[in-house]
């Protein structure tokens, strides 16, 4: 899957990472107008709500034009609706705050703000949830792939004289209720049957071998594929962590966005400082442990990296609100308070974005080549699993030729023989002579005896 494909395609989970956001930028709103006064202190929530408002009615609108022109909409497309809708987020907060509070609306530094924010986190995040979605569908394509083979490959073990029992049983008991049934009608009516009887009876031996025919030609092992359940969530994310180092330096890079200039802004350069140490002891984490955890035991790595991951992530944060509450680097300590829950999510998400983005990645890459490797073995088997069904179907046809369709064939014509000499008769159908049964009886009889052999043959059945 391509950045564009992610971002640009009409599957495109943009408008599910634009309403996961929404906490995200009602806390970072909350930041942004943490001095400003507003009379009342729901302000900033109606803030930050039309804020996110406006910028869904631009995407939404600018995805619309794009789209009537592009079937995936080019990536920079996509970056320039974003870009315009973080520049009007900054021009309604700037708007907000200077006609309700009569403050500075600072409209440069706010669209600046929401502009890079924008650029660090809706890309990865973006590309974090298809990937997510593709590994789901990767693995029920996989469990497909493999259950499909599994059976195919159970067909391939499977003897030629097993394949003909197979298809002598299915023909037998297909074929056996009609004939008792036709001789039983014969046995009950021997030597009574009018000229309007026996021509049904032509009909029904008629269909009776063209049953043996169809049943020859066509009878086979069906295989029914069960649809795989869907996998879990613990499955899809269940991963190596890639790159822990690379990850924790997006992590950083990306908390720091969200935090860092808003931060200098309203508590000043220490409550900065502060946010840059709390930060970079998380990502420190996030970067040795699943590192040590895999050099001293590559085992338990191996086996639970999904539960690394969450251990390394838990104890970032740990680290990371610790330092914010308790380094005294800024002297008060409402402004960690303040800025403590913005800090954890930032965290939280990033992790999460980056870990999916880039181990989700690899992951599906290796899956899809997998998938690719099955796919080929499966085809390699369908063939060689169809070659040895056609094979065993034209030597049942030939049997079924033999005795039984021939047998049958001899019954339709006697009958149809005397259906014909009996309307070329001058005779009225009132005194037509009844039909002798007796041979076609037989006949069927000996139809009962050759499908009682074959069946009973499938022993000797070789391939």
């Amino acid at each position: 899957m391509t950045i564009r494909e992610a971002l640009g395609s009409p599957a495109s989970p943009q408008w599910i990472v634009f309403f996961w956001l929404t906490p995200v930028v009602i806390l970072l709103v909350i930041l942004q107008e943490a001095v400003t006064p507003f009379p009342s202190w729901w302000w900033p929530l109606l803030s930050a709500l039309a804020q996110h408002l406006v910028a869904g009615l631009v995407v939404a609108i600018g995805d619309r034009i794009a789209r009537r022109r592009h079937d995936i909409v080019p990536v920079i497309t996509v970056l320039l609706m974003w870009m315009l809708a973080a520049a009007c987020r900054g021009i309604v907060g700037g708007a907000v705050a200077e006609s309700v509070a009569g403050v500075n609306p600072d409209y440069v530094l706010r669209i600046a703000v929401w502009v890079l924010i924008s650029a660090v986190w809706l890309v990865p995040m973006v590309f974090a949830v298809a990937q997510f979605r593709r590994r789901r569908s990767l693995i029920a394509a996989l469990d497909s792939a493999h259950y499909e083979q599994t059976q195919e490959q159970l067909l391939s073990d499977v003897s030629g004289a097993e394949m003909q029992r197979q298809l002598r049983k299915a023909i037998a008991e297909s074929l056996d209720p009609a004939l008792r049934q036709l001789q039983a009608s014969l046995a009950t009516s021997r030597g009574l049957l009018k000229p309007g009887a026996v021509a049904e009876l032509s009909l029904r031996i008629s269909q009776l071998d063209d049953d043996a025919a169809d049943l020859s030609e066509s009878a086979r092992a069906p295989l029914v594929a069960l649809p795989p359940a869907r996998a879990r969530l613990s499955r899809i994310i269940d991963v190596a962590p890639r790159q822990p180092g690379l990850s924790a330096v997006f992590v950083w890079f990306a908390t720091i966005a969200l935090l860092l200039v808003d931060t200098w802004r309203i508590f000043g350069p220490l409550a900065a400082l502060e946010v840059v140490v709390s930060t970079s002891a998380a990502a420190a984490v996030l970067a040795v442990l699943p590192a040590a955890v895999r050099a001293l035991r590559p085992a338990i790595f191996a086996r639970r990296a999904q539960r690394v991951s969450v251990a390394a992530t838990t104890l970032a944060i740990g680290v990371g609100a610790y330092l914010m509450l308790n380094s005294g680097i800024d002297p008060l300590t409402w402004h960690s308070a303040y800025l403590l829950p913005l800090l954890v999510t930032g965290l939280v998400a990033a992790s999460a974005t980056y870990f999916l983005a880039i181990g989700l990645a690899d992951a599906n890459r290796e899956g899809g080549e997998q998938l690719s490797a099955l796919d080929a073995d499966l085809g390699h088997l369908r063939t060689r699993n169809l070659d040895l069904l056609e094979r065993e179907r034209r030597r049942m046809t030939d049997l079924m030729h033999g005795p039984v369709q021939g047998r049958i064939a001899a019954c339709v014509m006697a009958l149809n023989f005397h259906v014909a000499s009996q309307q070329a008769s001058d005779q009225h159908p009132a005194d037509q002579h009844p039909f002798d049964a007796e041979p076609v009886l037989e006949h069927l009889r000996a139809v009962s005896r050759d499908l009682s052999v074959i069946t009973a043959s499938v022993s000797r059945a070789r391939p």
